[in-house]
């Protein structure tokens, strides 16, 4: 039995567009395995810092004008990917290739964008120890990574030293 031409036509046309497909495919179109997204990113998770039950100042403008202006590449702008505009907490997250650089979407990095200290026992200058204990939440669920934490859009986080 022969295979007419016009069967083989198609069959050949098919293969090579699933082969531009597979080749050109867009980082956008896949998470790798840490769940780092593989596209842009624009989110806006809140911050709230108690520190003996006195909520802390998070000032406007951290990574623009205040602290670190730092890996300004990926985010394509002239500040940090992770950034601050205003005084209520938002924490921007703009960053055109978060996998190229995955510790920037982390709540540590939004520190050292600031210049602060934070890490799993101490925020600011308050360490665990006999004065006090530190505790973050995320989305009202208690959370152990602390500076390793990987934000995300909407996340509420409350970091809170008593």
């Amino acid at each position: 039995m022969k295979i007419k031409p016009i069967y083989i036509a198609v069959i050949v046309i098919i293969a090579v567009f699933i082969g531009f497909i597979l080749l050109f495919k867009s980082p956008s179109q896949s998470n790798n395995t840490n769940g780092v997204p593989q596209q842009p990113v624009h989110w806006h998770p809140k911050l709230k810092i108690m520190i003996k039950g006195e909520e802390q100042f998070i000032p406007p403008n951290i990574g623009i004008s205040i602290g670190n202006n730092i890996d300004n590449q990926i985010s394509g702008m002239r500040m940090s990917p992770t950034h601050t505009h205003e005084s209520d907490g938002t924490i921007h997250l703009e960053n055109n290739r978060p996998w190229q650089k995955p510790e920037t979407l982390t709540l540590g990095y939004f520190f050292k964008v600031w210049g602060r200290n934070f890490n799993s026992s101490c925020i600011f200058e308050y360490c665990n120890g006999e004065n006090g204990t530190l505790k973050i939440t995320v989305n009202g669920k208690e959370n152990f990574e602390f500076n390793k934490y990987i934000m995300h859009d909407k996340d509420e986080i409350v970091i809170e030293y008593k």
